[in-house]
């Protein structure tokens, strides 16, 4: 009976002594999980520090709105961690009522970093919850297994439902008509839900950039034409458009310019017949074919734009296709006038 009652006694503390070992271990890996968490978190808000800070100095933002940017990123960035939480909650708040006419691509980095702050920070909680739920254990408390360690605290950050405000941008676009009065159209796409459409050429106005010259930037890198800005009549339309692009809510004001595309003269080279565009002199071989070119396309740009087209009248009137602005086979006669008089109405009229 001693023989048993031995054996019953060691088996006890061999199952204590295993649980004692267990728990101890994984209150280790929490409390490691927890710390490596934070750190992770840390590195999220820092990140959303910098783009803050990048979004203040980028001249967007009137001086006033600029500086309490600035002023809530450098206290957020300088809080200890007990004060922490407070002021990231100042600084989301201002982010989310923060007006648009942010660039862009400040705009898409600054909404990145604010995700992963809500990802880490969801990850952080979680990893605090199991290591507060293991140390509230009696046995833990019992033999105390947490040691010295201090009992870590959740870390909340409002998470604003609504929908972030969109990025307001400028853009301006060339209505190229040919000498058949064939309208060239770009088509597009967004990778990231597949939708498709056809735009005019053209693209946003930067800082500082008048609208004829972004007209004439964008003619240039989006189809390989060069025209000056005296070949531009316009603007003769103007449009306003909300769509999301790219994962970025976007508020677009466009205008438009009506335009005929470089004359391509007859050139001799060695007595054989050629074609050179009238406007930038470039020669090419006689069977030059479609003179646009999509060589000069930004990296966005190869992934978005997929070809283009010369649209006849009736067949952009009889497609189905999505069409940008969607009045364009409509008012093509406007841009056959303004061509002939070369004279742009005093205000634009909008289109659809």
């Amino acid at each position: 009976m001693t023989t048993v009652l031995v054996v019953v006694i060691v088996v006890l503390l061999l199952v204590a002594a295993l649980r004692l070992w267990s728990t101890a271990n994984r209150m280790d890996r929490l409390h490691v999980r927890t710390e490596a968490a934070w750190a992770a978190l840390e590195g999220a808000l820092a990140r959303r520090v910098v783009a803050t800070r990048a979004v203040a100095a980028a001249g967007g933002l009137d001086s006033q709105q600029a500086d309490e940017l600035r002023r809530l990123a450098d206290t957020a960035d300088t809080a200890g961690r007990q004060h922490r939480a407070d002021a990231e909650n100042d600084l989301s708040r201002v982010l989310a009522s923060m007006p648009t006419g942010v660039e862009p691509e400040l705009a898409a980095e600054l909404a990145d970093a604010s995700e992963r702050v809500v990802l880490a920070r969801r990850f952080y909680n979680d990893a605090v919850r199991d290591t507060r739920a293991l140390r509230a254990e009696w046995f833990t408390r019992m033999f105390g297994l947490a040691g010295r360690a201090a009992l870590p605290d959740y870390f909340e950050i409002a998470e604003s439902p609504r929908r972030p405000l969109p990025v307001r941008r400028t853009a301006a676009r060339v209505v190229l008509l040919d000498e058949t009065n064939r309208i060239l159209l770009l088509s597009g796409t967004d990778p990231a839900v597949g939708s498709r459409w056809w735009i005019t050429p053209g693209g946003g106005v930067e800082a500082g950039e008048d609208l004829t010259h972004a007209a004439v930037r964008e003619l240039a890198e989006e189809t390989g034409l060069h025209l000056r800005g005296g070949d531009l009549v316009g603007p003769i339309w103007r449009r306003t458009a909300r769509f999301v692009f790219t994962g970025i809510d976007y508020e677009q004001t466009e205008f438009y310019f009506a335009a005929r595309p470089p004359r391509r003269e007859p050139l001799l080279v060695n007595g054989i017949a050629g074609m050179t565009d009238s406007v930038n002199g470039s020669a090419a071989t006689a069977d030059a074919g479609d003179p646009v070119s999509n060589e000069r396309h930004t990296e966005l740009e190869r992934r978005t734009l997929t070809g283009h087209r010369w649209w006849a009248l009736r067949e952009l009137s009889a497609t189905d296709e999505a069409v940008y602005p969607a009045e364009l086979a409509h008012r093509v006669d406007e841009v056959r006038a303004a061509l002939t008089s070369r004279v742009a109405p005093a205000s634009p009229p909008d289109v659809l």
